[in-house]
C-alpha cells in the first residue's frame, strides 16, 4: 500500500501539482484536485493494464500453463480486492482488450476462461486452492483478505471481455 501512495505522490510531483498553500485555507484548488484525480485514475489504469497483461504473458497450453493461470488469477484477485480498481472497470477492461494485437487477443480468449474460473475459485474457497497456489509460488494469504466485492468485479470483467470477444 505504501508503494502505491508513494507512486501517486511521485506522480503528483511530476505533474507539477503545487503544494497546498495557506492562502486557500489548506485546500486544493479545483485545478489541483483535478490533477490529483487524473493522477490517481492513471495509476489505476496502469495497474489494471499490468494485471491484465499477466493474463496474456503465457499460453495456456504451454508447460506450466495451469500454474501460470493460477498466478494470473491470484494477481487479479489481489488487484480487485485492493483500492486501486478503476471506477469504470468494465470500460477500462474493454479499452485494454480493444488495444490488443490479433495474437494477444487470441491468447486472451484462450487464457481468460481459466483465469476467471481460478479467480472465482480463490474467492469462493481460498483454502481449497492453497495447494495449487503453493505449487505456483503464490504466497498471498487470501483467507485474511476481504474478497466480498471481488466476484462481482470478476463477473463485470468477464462480461466486458466476452462482449468484445463476440465481435
Amino acid at each position: 500500500m505504501r508503494r502505491w501512495i508513494s507512486l501517486i505522490l511521485g506522480l503528483l510531483l511530476l505533474t507539477g501539482c503545487a503544494p497546498v498553500s495557506a492562502e486557500n485555507g489548506g485546500k486544493f484548488s479545483t485545478t489541483e484536485s483535478a490533477t490529483v484525480e487524473n493522477a490517481a485514475a492513471a495509476v489505476k489504469t496502469q495497474r489494471l493494464t499490468v494485471v491484465l497483461n499477466g493474463c496474456i504473458a503465457y499460453e495456456v497450453d504451454s508447460a506450466g500453463g495451469s500454474l501460470k493461470t493460477a498466478i494470473a488469477a491470484a494477481d487479479l484477485v489481489v488487484f480487485l480486492a485492493g483500492d486501486l480498481v478503476p471506477d469504470d472497470l468494465s470500460g477500462e477492461t474493454q479499452a485494454w482488450q480493444a488495444d490488443l494485437s490479433t495474437d494477444d487477443r487470441a491468447t486472451m480468449d484462450a487464457n481468460w476462461p481459466g483465469v476467471y474460473r481460478c479467480a472465482r475459485d480463490i474467492c469462493d474457497d481460498p483454502a481449497a486452492q492453497q495447494g495449487l497456489l503453493d505449487d505456483a509460488g503464490v504466497t498471498t494469504d487470501f483467507s485474511t483478505m476481504d474478497l466480498t466485492d471481488v466476484p462481482a468485479q470478476l463477473d463485470e470483467m468477464n462480461t466486458a471481455l466476452l462482449s468484445l470477444q463476440r465481435k
